[in-house]
């Protein structure tokens, strides 16, 4: 499409009549749909971008087209930014939270996209806003964790991505992690999901929290949650516990656990949860590469430990005497 006929097609979207209004939306969101679209869409964003929000608060099937096109216009980094300026995660939320949309699930969709950029991540945690900090993650955590009946849709399951994004940042996992917030409860509780996006974003995101938690000045608040740390090596391993089938979530728990075993007070907590026995025995059926890896340079840290010799893995222990 040419881009005069872009700019015809944003003037219809704000035309008085639904049904035009509707017609010119789903065009849009056709156009989406591949990259060329989006790139030549991308061109008139300035003019598309504050037409597509508005409609947001439209009728139902208008709203769903709106926010499927901004989904999908993601895709390019610079309209990102452009919504960020247009206040996308404060208008987003407040969608959300007043119910005066039908389509929580899209625009948590659209939260999960503008913040996998660090200004994103930002202006969700509301960064440098004094007693706001942090209000908008309680928000979605809230919503993240209230019960759902059994033949309900998961229209919040991407919050699990919006809390992967988050952690990435320093402040994020600060923030996060103060005394009282109950972050990591909440996350490992969810490791227990049927559904598998919660378990591979919140396994991510405690995997996240786990980065450099000693520089971070967050390794305690970590070892703190023993029952928790309990919950992840059960899993890990099959000990006490289902073995975790996804070899995605695996890997983020056993990167984790190594993150924790790599500072001598993790080593000491670790070693009082029967850690070193767990993944013994956890090792000797895993499959997944990556987990391996983990468990064999677990070992070796374990290994290393003055008096506290342990044959945790044959292949820990072979490389542990060999070194």
């Amino acid at each position: 499409m040419a881009e005069d006929g872009v700019d015809e097609l944003v003037s219809f979207l704000r035309n008085d009549r639904r049904e035009v209004r509707q017609m010119a939306v789903d065009l849009v969101k056709g156009l989406t749909g591949d990259i060329a679209g989006v790139t030549t869409l991308s061109q008139r964003s300035q003019q598309l971008l504050p037409e597509l929000l508005k409609l947001i608060s439209d009728s139902d099937n208008i709203q769903r087209s709106a926010i499927t096109s901004l989904v999908n216009l993601c895709q390019d980094a610079e309209t990102m930014n452009q919504l960020l300026a247009l206040n996308v995660v404060a208008r987003a939320l407040d969608y959300v939270t007043d119910g005066a949309c039908q389509n929580d699930y899209l625009l948590i969709m659209l939260l999960a996209n503008v913040t996998t950029i660090q200004k994103g991540s930002e202006q969700l945690l509301q960064l440098g806003q004094g007693v706001k900090e942090g209000f908008n993650m309680a928000v979605l955590l809230k919503l993240f964790m209230a019960p759902k009946k059994p033949d309900q849709a998961d229209k919040y399951e991407h919050i699990a991505a919006i809390l992967t994004n988050v952690t990435r940042l320093k402040a994020g996992r600060s923030l996060l992690l103060e005394p009282g917030r109950g972050f990591i409860q909440a996350l490992v509780a969810q490791l227990k999901s049927a559904n598998l996006l919660r378990r591979q974003g919140c396994a991510a995101a405690f995997r996240n929290c786990c980065f450099s938690a000693e520089q971070d000045g967050t390794l305690e608040q970590m070892l703190d949650q023993r029952p928790q740390l309990q919950q992840i090596l059960s899993q890990l391993c099959g000990v006490g516990a289902s073995k975790e089938i996804d070899d995605t979530v695996r890997a983020a728990l056993a990167e984790s656990v190594l993150m924790l075993a790599e500072t001598d007070q993790g080593r000491s907590v670790l070693w009082e949860l029967q850690a070193p026995s767990m993944l013994k025995t956890g090792y000797e059926d895993e499959e997944a590469v990556d987990v391996c890896e983990a468990m064999e340079r677990m070992a070796q840290l374990f290994l290393s430990d003055s008096g506290k010799v342990e044959d945790v893995t044959e292949q820990g222990q072979a490389t542990a005497d060999d070194a």
